[in-house]
């Protein structure tokens, strides 16, 4: 027998079902761009063209290009980019290059991946150029194999962004980074008004742009946490029904890392409550909005907090328990997931029940945790803890504070 609160549910419960099955789903992605560039076409062909010895910079990152077998035409590219501690992350990829028609065509394959999974990783781009108005017309494809439906939407941003860093490097000799940005600020606006909406419907027109907010800022801590290890800007993609992402650029090379980027979200977010409690003890105007905002914010971040996965609680724990427990680490996941789902059970929160379901469903089969990442220490462990607890009882006391107003 099904629960009359989860029978009862709001109109926006199959939706959020359903968003969170696609969000699951992988499937090849093969994104296409078309610009015209005011340069000929092999001063761009000469852009996209791998050559030996090559140096790009994306941003921060240095790419050097290596040929490493002249009879297939394979190639080594070494990603290297300086974080703000100190230290380097760099990574490496072999690339063939299948078809080169100077200043035509390039055709270039993934290389050295035979027999690995092909999830997230770029196995094919061609190039396409052709005169056109005293320019070139660039037509670019990547070639991606499985990826989510967010890594889907990524991909065509990447791409975009990648075209218009070429035009601006053919046109002016300096990469366009600004459209990137640009690019990135639309995605955030276009996904930002859909989840608006949304909003309106599930909470109402007071209640949703406050949540806007408080996801924006909160999200912000997370990206601002890129930029502090030595990453370039990430990107921001609101999720109707559910929330917003903040999505990395590079991969991480440690658990610090993860816990550090996780927990910045919540813990940057602390200013909004904080600000609302302030503004209200000033006597400041509109002191009802304010309050909103302040059970608003608390209130979704506490949520955030919950310690199961997809949620940066979740996230925090993962880590801290593969540090602890090892390969036993799915466990406590489980465990903490069920306890989820009992509670939700018994206060009647359907959002609890989906979210614990989640964690059950992420860890009932085994996996490695943090793979190839260095391990935290076990000062880090208790800095971490200490952190998570201290964000929730400040969290639960600004709550307890604004629902003395209602």
């Amino acid at each position: 027998m099904i629960p009359d609160f989860i029978r009862n549910a709001g109109t926006e419960l199959p939706f959020i079902l359903l968003l969170i099955a696609l969000l699951g789903f992988r499937s090849r992605v093969t994104p296409r761009a078309s610009l015209w560039i005011k340069a000929a076409p092999e001063k761009v062909f000469a852009l996209v063209d791998f050559t030996e010895g090559e140096n790009q910079r994306w941003q921060r990152t240095k790419v050097t290009s290596t040929l490493v077998d002249a009879a297939t035409h394979t190639y080594r590219l070494n990603f290297v980019t300086p974080l703000a501690t100190g230290a380097v992350q760099s990574s490496e990829a072999l690339f063939r290059v299948v078809t080169r028609d100077t200043p035509r065509l390039l055709e270039i394959d993934r290389a050295g991946i035979e027999g690995q999974s092909t999830n997230n990783q770029l196995l094919k781009m061609t190039a396409a150029l052709s005169p056109e108005n005293g320019g070139t017309r660039l037509k670019l494809t990547y070639h991606w194999g499985p990826r989510p439906l967010l890594a889907q939407v990524m991909a065509r941003a990447d791409l975009w962004g990648s075209v218009y860093r070429l035009k601006g490097e053919a046109e002016t000799g300096v990469p366009d980074y600004r459209t990137d940005g640009l690019i990135s600020a639309l995605v955030a606006l276009v996904t930002g008004v859909v989840s608006l909406y949304t909003f309106v419907i599930a909470f109402g027109w007071v209640i949703a742009p406050l949540l806007v907010v408080a996801l924006l800022i909160h999200e912000y801590g997370h990206l601002l946490a890129y930029r502090m290890i030595g990453q370039p800007w990430g990107r921001l993609v609101f999720l109707p029904f559910l929330g917003a992402i903040a999505l990395p650029r590079m991969g991480f090379t440690s658990q610090g890392q993860i816990v550090f980027s996780a927990m910045m979200g919540p813990a940057f977010s602390v200013i909004v409550p904080l600000g609302a409690a302030v503004w209200v003890w000033a006597g400041g105007p509109w002191p009802d909005i304010a309050v909103m905002l302040g059970i608003v914010a608390s209130g979704l971040n506490l949520f955030n907090l919950l310690p199961v996965e997809p949620l940066d609680g979740g996230i925090v724990l993962r880590s801290v328990l593969a540090k602890i427990m090892g390969s036993w680490a799915r466990f406590g996941l489980i465990g903490f997931g069920a306890a989820i789902i009992a509670a939700g059970f018994a206060i009647e929160q359907v959002l609890l029940v989906i979210f614990g379901g989640l964690a059950l469903i992420l860890n009932l089969r085994r996996r490695t945790i943090d793979h190839g990442l260095e391990p935290m220490s076990r000062l880090s462990v208790s800095i971490s803890a200490f952190s998570y607890m201290s964000v929730v009882a400040a969290y639960a006391v600004l709550l307890r504070h604004f629902m003395t107003y209602t």
